[in-house]
């Protein structure tokens, strides 16, 4: 009995809670509009009793086990932004109503003779196939696996990053002041590690070396040079070492995006080990260190993108994101970071 009480607790520890994952990636969410993801992450906090701020910007932060933090420590911490880019979920979000999670086999004959879980969303109402958000409630539902696993931990969840890193751009520098390192979630597959990020480098040779053995134990080997997520500005306001890991999403910022539940598994898997073996240390960076030009040749690659309707679908996403940027103020760098990201995420 012993015996099958301890297999059944590890069991437990490693299984991924996957009605979880529906449940978040089901939540309607558009730049601008995050509010119902933040009051999920909110309840979750108070059900657990994890201590939380909002600041006035909309991002939230969940700070775990500040009790058990001795002098010297440094937390690790996690990072998800909270908004997609679907914009015709935005009547969702007003009558707070969930999109239809399907799950259903996948079967990558290209590359694996796996079968494989996808999820893909469908509109409550038309019942036709719409984005699932998996950029990037992915992330946040792997964020929320590594609270549940840790009991010392900060997690931030950031708003607008899809229009230029809004939310991350004005990260409070008090919650990030005793950050060891930070680990974003935000990248498709399971084989993704940005080590540059719109030319800033994120981490120094050194912590790659102590990560490396690690993330390829884990199924992540590609090193990358990527467009814009939040570490990009964490790594230029902070001294601290930055990545971002894929954690399984495919097609984004299109109808058809899909997540395969596996990866995101994976993603799950390489964010325990890695949190394991870095600790409550702090791993400097320079974070003045940019990189001006970069070989893009490792961009992530679909080819099953650019249909017609794809195409269209970036052309009308493109011209509603940068209408409402500049109805909003915003910036011309912040106006072409944002349609750089759309390209890459449909190229």
């Amino acid at each position: 009995m012993l015996f099958i009480n301890l297999f059944l607790s590890l069991v437990k520890i490693n299984t991924m809670n996957k009605d979880r994952l529906k449940e978040v990636l089901s939540i309607p969410s558009v730049y601008g509009e995050e509010g119902l993801v933040r009051d999920y992450i909110q309840t979750y906090a108070e059900n657990e009793g994890i201590e939380y701020e909002i600041d006035k910007k909309g991002n939230i932060y969940l700070t775990k086990g500040s009790d058990k933090m001795t002098k010297g420590e440094y937390y690790p911490c996690v990072v998800a932004h909270m908004d997609t880019v679907h914009r015709k979920h935005i009547p969702l979000v007003y009558s707070n109503q969930r999109l239809d999670i399907v799950e259903q086999p996948y079967e990558d004959s290209q590359y694996s003779d796996l079968q494989q879980t996808a999820l893909i969303a469908k509109h409550p109402t038309t019942k036709e196939q719409t984005g699932i958000g998996g950029d990037d409630k992915c992330g946040v539902a792997v964020c929320l696996e590594m609270l549940d696993h840790f009991d010392v931990m900060k997690a931030a969840f950031f708003v607008e990053e899809e229009i230029g890193m809004m939310g991350s751009k004005e990260a409070d520098e008090e919650f990030f002041r005793n950050v060891g390192y930070a680990i974003q979630f935000d990248a498709p597959s399971s084989n993704w590690i940005t080590e540059v990020c719109s030319g800033q480098r994120l981490f120094d040779t050194d912590f790659k070396e102590l990560i490396t053995e690690d993330l390829s134990n884990n199924g992540y080997t590609s090193f990358s040079n990527d467009p814009f997520t939040d570490v990009n500005q964490l790594a230029k306001k902070f001294d601290f070492s930055c990545l971002n890991l894929g954690c399984g999403y495919y097609r984004q910022h299109t109808d058809s995006e899909y997540v395969i539940v596996e990866e995101v598994e994976d993603a799950i898997r390489a964010g325990k080990g890695l949190i394991s073996k870095l600790g409550l240390e702090f791993y400097k960076h320079e974070k003045n260190k940019s990189v001006l030009s970069e070989n893009r040749s490792d961009f992530y690659y679909d080819p099953y993108y650019n249909t017609d309707d794809e195409i269209k679908e970036m052309s009308d996403e493109i011209t509603d994101g940068v209408i409402e940027m500049v109805s909003e103020g915003c910036d011309r760098e912040e106006i072409s970071e944002y349609v750089y990201q759309i390209l890459e995420g449909y190229y």
